[in-house]
């Protein structure tokens, strides 16, 4: 055979080499697919659901979009394809979001002597109707909070019962160091069953009060102006727009997980409408909650439970100019959501630049459907 037909030959046997099968076009498109959302992933902070609701889908979907995307990358990389630039340049452009998902810090810094705790908890009505299923649960709760301790306590379903009944304002003002206590409560029945939002502090209180949320729903926004030695900190303990999940929506997620009959389209219809709506309803909170922090002259510290994740609208809006203890000094995933829904990070601690964080920590306590989250905080030097 002549040198041009080898030529010839070792040329179309490289074309035939470069040509994909079947099964790689398909995943390429699926590629494309992966690519385009996780992009869009990227917009869900800066577009209120309000304007246009689709978009916080993909914000929701990020990890699991972020994760699909590296899997791509990898199927690429194992056949030596192009192609792998396409996932790859979509994850490098939102890689400054990776630290919201997974954090590390090497060599903890201690809290200094000047430091204070501050602790934010969702506490689930203290158990009030044992959805655990185990009577202990409330005192456990109790005791959680006694061996913690912190200077500064934001609860969230916070719930207090009068006349003898489940009594929980002064057995934790009895118990903790932080007495000082300001409470609003968003519903009241009966005349001695109140529902609503708590801040203990063991420093002074020298202001307070509310922002009250344009809804029906029971959610809320107080705070607290706390006197730290000789300055002045105000304190934000919220509760966001939450999905409002009724019975059958747990039932049909819990049948799903234990692979029994159900109407999928139908259920799947159901939680996405109620994800929808409290998206929409979350966005005019999160703005009235930050041009109140606009507003305020103090370094804060902005503790609660947002119901959404940090690729959120709502999250975005709300923490501003500000910096996420967990980013700063967090470790790990930092989920603090215990429900049957995968777990994210939902609750958050926030501040001012000039409140230097340490110890952030994400704790383990199931007796809610939220895990506790605490930091310690000092006053940088000027």
């Amino acid at each position: 055979m002549s040198k041009p037909d080898n030529i010839h030959s070792e040329a179309k046997a490289e074309k035939k080499a470069r040509r994909m099968t079947w099964i790689s076009r398909i995943v390429l498109w699926l590629n494309y697919f992966a690519v385009a959302s996780l992009l869009l992933s990227y917009l869900a902070p800066y577009v209120s659901p309000a304007d246009f609701w689709p978009i916080a889908f993909f914000g929701l979907a990020y990890p699991y979009l972020l994760l699909l995307n590296a899997l791509f990358v990898i199927y690429w990389l194992l056949r030596w394809r192009i192609q792998i630039i396409l996932p790859l340049i979509a994850i490098l452009i939102g890689i400054n979001r990776f630290p919201s998902v997974l954090n590390f810090h090497f060599g903890e810094e201690k809290p200094g002597s000047g430091s204070f705790g501050v602790m934010s908890w969702n506490v689930r009505l203290f158990d009030l109707y044992n959805w655990s299923k185990n009577k202990e649960t409330r005192n456990k709760m109790f005791s959680f909070l006694r061996s913690e301790n912190p200077a500064v306590l934001c609860l969230q379903e916070f719930f207090h019962g009068e006349e003898g009944y489940f009594p929980t304002l002064d057995t934790l003002q009895q118990m903790l160091a932080a007495k000082n206590v300001y409470y609003q409560y968003t519903l009241t029945l009966r005349g001695y069953q109140h529902f609503g939002i708590a801040t203990f502090s063991s420093f002074p209180m020298v202001n307070k009060g509310e922002i009250r949320f344009e809804t029906r729903t029971n959610n809320i926004c107080i705070y607290t102006d706390l006197l730290v030695n000789s300055d002045t900190i105000r304190v934000y303990n919220m509760h966001l727009q939450s999905i409002q999940m009724g019975y059958a929506d747990y039932k049909f997620v819990e049948d799903l997980e234990s692979n029994k009959e159900v109407d999928e389209i139908e259920g799947s219809k159901n939680l996405l409408r109620r994800l929808k709506r409290a998206f929409v309803r979350r966005a005019p909170q999160a703005e009235m909650v930050a041009e109140h922090i606009r507003k305020c002259r103090y370094p804060v510290i902005v503790c609660g439970d947002f119901n959404d994740t940090p690729f959120s609208y709502t999250y975005n809006t709300v923490k501003g100019n500000l910096n996420d203890a967990f980013i700063e000094c967090g470790n790990g995933f930092g989920k603090t959501y215990n429900g049957i829904f995968p777990s994210f990070r939902i609750d958050y601690i926030l501040h001012s630049g000039s409140l230097l964080p340490s110890g952030y920590y994400t704790y383990s306590e199931s007796y809610s459907d939220h895990f506790p989250v605490s930091c310690f905080f000092e006053l940088k030097k000027p």
